[in-house]
This record gives structure tokens, sequence and C-alpha cells, in this order.
């Protein structure tokens, strides 16, 4: 009796692990994905020191990834996520000008990502976590009637990869381009 329960368990194991191993850029979870998140350039950033109103400001990104800050000057963020620069600012900041400075960062407006082909209004559209093909199609108006609902591709962002054939539920990240191809009647 015991082997057919621990062969039981075993399978059960076996079952939720192959349920939850999926792709990694399946349907990802907002939360992870904003924890995980590397700046990059034409993302809009928050950085705020407590209790010093001068030192709040909004700084967009430009390819360099850098921006000056006061007491700090250059300081980079791109390729960063927001805990790293939230650290290394505290850090900087910590000790010549500020005994224990309280620094908070925070993303005020993603990057963008775009949808381009048969869809009614193709453009780039400012991403949020979660972000999925299905939704990134509803961005841009839906698909036209030219649309082949099929025939979705992703051309990952930095790269010249493209996935083809994606299903709907596909996550979309910063800078990907979602192309979506014309069907033959």
């Amino acid at each position: 009796m015991k082997i057919i329960e621990l062969c039981a368990v075993l399978l059960f194991s076996l079952l939720v692990v192959g349920c939850t191993t999926s792709s990694p850029r399946l349907m990802d979870d907002p939360a992870t994905v904003q924890q995980d998140y590397r700046l990059g350039a034409g993302d809009t950033v928050n950085i705020a020191v407590h209790g010093q109103p001068d030192m709040t400001m909004r700084f967009i990104l430009d390819k360099s990834g850098e921006i000056n800050f006061p007491f700090v000057g250059a300081l980079k963020l791109k390729d960063k996520t927001v805990e790293q620069v939230t650290n290394e600012l505290t850090q900087r900041l910590t000790g010549d000008y500020f005994t224990t400075p309280m620094v908070t960062v925070s993303i005020a407006e993603f990057r963008k990502y775009y949808v381009s082909g048969e869809v009614k209004s193709p453009n780039g559209f400012a991403y949020e976590p979660g972000l999925t093909v299905e939704k990134s199609i509803a961005q841009a108006g839906g698909f036209t009637d030219r649309a082949d609902r099929q025939d979705i591709n992703i051309r990952l962002s930095g790269s010249n990869q493209l996935l083809e054939n994606v299903d709907l539920t596909h996550s979309v990240h910063p800078g990907d381009v979602v192309i979506i191809g014309m069907g033959f009647f």
C-alpha cells in the first residue's frame, strides 16, 4: 500500500511542477516584472530624498542612461533595478551630506513598446506591468479586417530575436515590437 501512495504523491508532484513550469515570458507576474525591471532609455523615474524638497526630481532617461543628481553628480541608472539605484544613491549621499538619507526611487512611466502591422492604430504605447499580446492589440485599436489572427510575432527588445506565432497570453515587455501579419483571403 505504501508503494502505491508514494507513486501517487510522486505523480502528483510531477504534474504540479509540469503545470507551473512555463516559458518565462508567458503571463509574467506584474510585481516580479516591476521588481526585476531594468531601467533604460525612455523610462521616467522619480527620485525623492525625504525632508529635502529640492532633491525631489523626475527624470526621463536618455540613451546614455545617466542623470545628474545634486551632491552626487553623474549617476548611471541604465540596466539597474529601482532597488539598486536606491541603494547606490543612499550610499553616495551618506556621510558627506546626510547622516541617514531616506531615498525613494520609483518608475513614473515605463518606456514604450510597439505594435505594428494589421491593427487599427499601430504606434508606440507606454508599457504597463502584466502586459500581454492581447492587451497590446486592444491598445492599438484591435485587429483590422485583413489581420491574420494566427500570425502574431514579437521582436524582442534589444535584439533581432523574433518569436513567431505567439499566443495572445504571451507577455510583452518594454521595447518589444508586436507584429500582426496580414491574412490572405
